[in-house]
């Protein structure tokens, strides 16, 4: 998994855990291996099938930056796009991509690379939506797939809160 690139396929993701999430990434192929997010946590840990561990972290709250470290070296990072923007600049392995919303009311992601192509879509389906799919359209590395599922999450997580505080005023 480490140095391969995928063209193609669909990953699973089955989430469970009320405070401290587990998500476990599969394939047709196996299982990629799990994240774990702890609460109250700014980031958590992937555990890879193939033993390797990856470090995702929320590194500023107050301007939503994002890394990804694997053996304490920064290989990805993620920064928001303007101050309101949703959408995110992603950098991983010297290489620059963007993280878009899939639509207006939708909840689904895209990643596109630098040509504004589609590589990978994220959406979620399921009893709660507790299930969510990670299709792959064009290369990506599995290590920014794992990136890419994180920053969805937290996106995901940041407007239910949103929702909830505008409910609750």
């Amino acid at each position: 998994m480490k140095d391969q690139m995928w063209t193609s396929g669909e990953i699973e993701v089955e989430m469970w855990g009320c405070f401290t999430t587990h998500h476990l990434l599969r394939t047709e192929m196996g299982t990629l291996g799990e994240m774990t997010l702890p609460a109250l946590s700014s980031g958590g840990v992937f555990e890879a099938a193939d033993g390797r561990n990856l470090v995702l972290e929320k590194t500023s709250w107050w301007r939503g930056w994002h890394e990804l470290r694997e053996n304490g070296i920064v290989v990805g990072a993620a920064r928001p796009v303007g101050f309101w923007g949703r959408t995110m600049s992603v950098g991983f392995r010297g290489v620059m991509y963007e993280l878009v919303p899939a639509g207006f009311w939708s909840d689904g992601w895209r990643l596109l690379d630098g040509a504004d192509t589609v590589l990978v879509e994220v959406g979620r389906w399921g009893f709660f939506r507790r299930k969510v799919a990670l299709t792959v359209r064009g290369p990506v590395h599995p290590d920014l797939l794992v990136f890419v599922y994180y920053l969805v999450n937290v996106r995901w997580q940041e407007q239910t809160a949103a929702a909830a505080a505008a409910a609750g005023s």
